[in-house]
């Protein structure tokens, strides 16, 4: 069974890239049409929230201010999970165990009990 589980992880990393930070192979970006935001994943270690609009930058998180950076791998794919004091907030990325290269986004207000929870639409360049 854990021979499967690492395959299937091996397989889903190498469709989707690689989260930054310490996992270096997830680049790319994804599109929360909603609120107007793209998500850029890059090997260097960065995370870039930039206006979809007009690529202004809105916040950049890197090891400098993100706390409690983890990877899990289970039944439902891949995710990548962080907090951001900065920010306020909790974030947690799942790439599904399906072809499509769209990942499941869930934010968590340190302030209030409403999250938000979207999927959001890779951006092929």
């Amino acid at each position: 069974m854990k021979k499967i589980m690492v395959a299937v992880l091996a397989a889903v990393l190498g469709t989707a890239g690689a989260f930054a930070f310490d996992l270096g192979d997830i680049n790319g970006t994804w599109r929360d049409a909603k609120w107007d935001a793209d998500w850029t994943f890059s090997a260097d270690g960065k995370i870039v929230l930039t206006r979809a609009s007009s690529g202004e930058s809105v916040f950049t998180f890197t090891d400098a201010n993100v706390q409690n950076f983890k990877l899990n791998a289970g039944a439902s794919g891949v995710s990548v999970s962080f907090d951001c004091s900065e920010t306020e907030r909790s974030y947690k990325f799942t790439k599904p165990l399906t072809l499509n290269a769209d990942l499941d986004m869930h934010i968590d207000p340190e302030w209030t009990s409403e999250d938000y929870d979207t999927s959001i639409k890779f951006q092929k360049k």
